[in-house]
């Protein structure tokens, strides 16, 4: 009985569903006719369309058969009479209305032969081939621009920060010329120097996989720069360049060598106009993707640190008092084989000097404490990479192995006077030396992905800070002045990490399980020395540090990815089991302790066309550390700031989320981006930090839960216009955040919201004149202790003009204004000036470079942290004078 009624149900649910297809077919408009020529012929292959009346959208099409006839079904209910177009090549358009109701039709064209423009792909702007998003150089080239980086910057949908390339706001994952990414990450190089006439177009690989094994088997929502240039060729650039106020040197040679398998790039650099050249040696990325292991270098911990001023927010060519010497070089060869074969050697020496005065208040709950320092540093930094890098990168087999070997020198000498009375001297000397040498295999086993990677990584890292006349009296010298304090500090490191991982595609999803098993061990050593006249001593228990870690993890993953039509889907299962040891002071602090942590995110893409994506992504879980910080012996880290660490492990929960929209037209050269992410945070300790009557601060770590929460949204758009050769840029950030911190044994909550907006136009309509402005305008609002609280408001402008008066005469005037609501601080206007004249015969540039004409001389900013509010006065560049020659190689 129950299953015939459910029998009869299922039979009235079809029926009534039939019912309403019928009708709603029943209830469509269908329109038939039959299209002829002027001699009553009938005419095939005409596009016969319908939309309503004053409306842009097509809602249908058609064509006509080899009979002349065609057919629409109109499913347009709200409207009582529609347009129909009818468009063909040999005929003139048509367009006709007619009532909303079934009929049959007969209309003649008249002929008409219309001629098709010709267009040339090279000529077009912006234009998209598959994943491929190509620039033509030549259509963003302006009189005034020598190196790539000058064409990149004006890209729509690509945008520069501090030497970094964005495309659709998000960070490119390579940098290739030709094909090949001889410089791993380093490419500011290749952007500084490469002359922009050699290339032709500058391309944007969208949803890039750099593993070929990995092509159709994961898939990758990142980009890939490559820059395919106009011929195999050796060029480059150079320059020589002097000046005066005070004397001024500028020197750059950097010959490049672009073949079908093999480029190679050398450089000597130096000058003292305040450009900090060994920037473009700063890598951005490291690996090539997926299953790769780690090659690029962590950092050596810096303990020690002398007291400096904050520099300026803007052009570091304004401010920078520098001499730099750099010399580096590095190329690729491809064998036969598909084997890639890098070398790359750099070394650079910087001396630098800052001078300034810093006014900081302390705000407690109870009082508010403010000092005076004027700040007299200088540095003297160096640095030495070398590497070699095997690669083979083929669709059946990946092999990469890198070795790697860095040292870093950094002595630097601070004279600071405290409060217009005290003079206090500080000396460092630091220095990280370390090696890497990472190793990746790939191949596949059957229909199996087998992936194994292995990384071995050393540090030694020493350094020593001297501060004349001693501080802390009260805590480490019974409250006694005496003449000098000293920290010296030794730490060594050693990682071992090893991967195996598997990936298997089933139908439409690729599952990928993986284990690693990770060793470090490190060793610190510290004490603190105190010296009046010629006695010296060492302090003892808790100003001494004799500490051994050791750490092993066991990591083991599943990522499941999938793609469905126009959904694209990623998973990631981590799980982590850890194991401590860790000896201090001869006590075992952690023995055999276990911790396990477990870090799921998803993330998912749905392509709604071919313009519009959206995605999603969410991340959390559990991680210990601390073992850096894991000493109970104080470590005097700067002249007024001491600090130690309980002995046990930290650990942190967090959650976070997002999600993003980005649209792309590449035919009218239109980009956009829109993302917001939140995330939170709980933390099992607090760094609680107490502050003297001078302003002096002892931190530890206190055993309280904290937590954190952050959000943000960030957008940006980007527009060609085509017409007036001319590229609209805006972007804007928008954020808050609330977190817990400790100040004299008083739970504080800190509120931070900032909010920026960014608008450039670039434009190069005319051969005479062209021009770029930018505005940048932001808000700071930090709530402090005690219900106290700072904003900062910054609203900068950028105008630069080119003229040409004559094609081998350009002028260049190049206007800034920074503005802030420091009362104390005016607006400051800044203008340089260059005249270029042209050798054409030679390729070379005769430049006179004026810079800071009005003669700027210090500039005030204001900002806050935790507890601070801080207003730094910086001597800026005086005004100086550079002639050069700048020439093609």
């Amino acid at each position: 009985m129950i299953k015939k009624k459910i029998h009869m149900r299922d039979k009235l649910f079809f029926t009534v569903i039939f019912i309403l297809v019928s009708v709603h077919s029943f209830a469509q408009t269908v329109i038939t006719g039959k299209l002829l020529d002027e001699n009553q012929k009938p005419i095939a292959n005409v596009s016969v369309s319908y939309k309503k009346i004053n409306s842009a959208a097509l809602l249908g099409f058609s064509k006509s058969d080899a009979g002349g006839a065609f057919k629409l079904t109109i499913k347009v209910t709200d409207a009582d009479s529609i347009q129909m177009d009818f468009n063909h090549l040999s005929y003139a358009k048509r367009s006709v209305h007619i009532v909303n109701a079934s009929a049959n039709y007969a209309y003649i064209l008249k002929s008409e032969v219309r001629k098709i423009q010709e267009v040339k792909v090279s000529d077009v702007p912006v234009y998209n081939r598959k994943d491929t998003i190509n620039y033509n150089v030549a259509s963003f080239t302006g009189k005034q621009d020598r190196v790539i980086g000058d064409i990149i910057k004006k890209l729509p949908g690509v945008e520069m920060r501090g030497g970094q390339i964005f495309y659709q706001g998000e960070p490119i994952q390579q940098y290739r010329v030709n094909g090949l990414d001889m410089m791993g990450g380093r490419y500011g190089i290749i952007n500084q120097n490469l002359p922009a006439d050699a290339v032709l177009k500058v391309q944007i690989l969208e949803n890039h996989q750099p593993i070929k094994m990995l092509d159709k088997l994961v898939f990758s929502n990142r980009a890939t720069l490559n820059l395919q240039l106009k011929k195999f060729t050796t060029t480059g650039t150079g320059k020589i360049g002097l000046g005066a106020t005070p004397a001024l040197w500028d020197g750059n040679i950097t010959p490049m060598t672009f073949a079908k398998t093999f480029q190679i790039l050398n450089s000597f650099q130096t000058n003292n106009i305040g450009d900090d050249v060994s920037q473009q040696l700063k890598p951005f990325y490291s690996g090539t993707g997926y299953f790769s292991s780690r090659s690029s270098f962590s950092d050596g911990p810096t303990y020690l640190s002398i007291r400096d001023v904050a520099t300026p927010g803007f052009d570091q060519k304004k401010w920078l008092d520098n001499q730099i010497f750099l010399v580096s070089s590095n190329m690729i060869q491809k064998l036969k084989s598909g084997l890639e074969v890098k070398g790359n050697f750099s070394y650079f020496h910087d001396n630098r000097k800052r001078q300034g005065t810093t006014t900081t208040q302390y705000f407690t709950n109870k009082e508010v404490i403010q000092n005076q320092e004027v700040v007299d540093n200088s540095y003297g930094v160096d640095e030495l990479n070398i590497g070699v890098l095997v690669e083979k990168n083929e669709s059946n087999i990946y092999l990469r192995n890198s070795t790697n070997y860095r040292k870093q020198w950094n002595n630097s000498v601070g004279n600071i006077l405290f409060n217009e009375d005290t003079p206090i001297h500080q000396d460092k000397k630091f220095s990280d030396e370390a090696f890497l040498n990472s190793f990746s295999l790939g191949r596949f086993i059957g229909k199996q992905l087998v992936n194994i990677t292995s990384t071995i990584e050393w540090h030694s890292t020493p350094q020593r800070l001297s501060v004349n006349p001693g501080q802390f009296e009260s805590l480490i010298n019974e409250g006694k002045p005496y003449d000098r304090m000293g920290q010296i500090v030794r730490f060594k490191s050693f990682n071992f990490e090893n991967g195996l991982s598997l990936s298997r595609k089933i139908k439409r999803w690729t599952f990928s399980p993986s284990i690693h098993l990770n060793y470090n061990s490190s060793k610190l050593n510290s004490h603190i020395e105190i010296q009046d006249q010629e006695d010296v001593r060492k302090l003892d228990t808790g100003y001494f540090n004799d500490m051994n870690s050791a750490q092993m993890q066991l990591r083991m993953a599943l990522q499941i990815g999938k793609e469905v039509r126009k959904f694209r889907y990623s998973f990631n299962l981590p799980f982590s089991q850890y194991y401590y040891n860790v000896k201090q002071q001869g006590i075992q602090r952690l023995k055999n302790e276990f911790r396990s942590s477990w870090n799921p995110s998803a993330s998912m893409t749905y392509l709604i066309n071919s313009k519009n994506s959206l995605g999603t992504n969410l991340s959390g879980g559990r991680n210990f550390g601390g073992l850096d910080n894991f000493y109970n012996g104080y470590i005097i880290s700067q002249y007024r700031s001491i600090q130690k660490y309980d002995a046990r492990l930290l650990k942190d929960e967090n959650l976070s989320t997002g999600i993003n929209y980005e649209y792309k037209n590449t035919l009218k050269a239109h980009f956009a981006n829109l993302g917001y992410i939140v995330r939170m945070s709980w933390r099992d300790y607090m760094f609680s930090t107490t502050l003297d009557s001078l302003g002096r601060s002892t931190t530890s770590i206190n055993n309280r839960d904290a937590q954190s929460l952050s959000q943000g949204i960030r957008g940006g758009l980007s527009k060609l216009f085509i017409s007036i050769k001319t590229v609209a840029k805006m972007s804007g950030n928008l954020s808050w955040s609330t977190s817990d911190y400790l100040l004299n044994e008083t739970l504080v909550k800190q509120h931070v919201n900032s909010q920026s907006l960014t608008f450039e136009l670039i434009n190069s309509s005319s051969s005479m004149i062209s021009g770029d402005y930018r505005v940048s305008m932001g808000r700071t609002h930090n709530r402090l202790a005690d219900g106290l609280s700072n904003e900062l408001l910054y609203n900068n402008h950028f105008f630069n003009l080119v003229l040409v008066p004559h094609e081998r005469h350009l002028i260049t005037l190049s206007n800034s204004l920074y503005g802030n609501n420091v009362k104390a601080q005016k607006s400051q206007y800044f203008m340089d000036a260059t005249y270029r004249f042209r050798l054409t015969r030679w390729r070379t540039d005769l430049e006179l470079t004026a810079s800071n004409i009005l003669n700027n001389r210090n500039y005030l900013q204001q900002f806050s942290s935790d507890y601070e509010l801080i207003q730094s006065y910086f001597e800026l560049r005086s005004r100086q004078f550079l002639i050069a020659m700048r020439f093609k190689i």
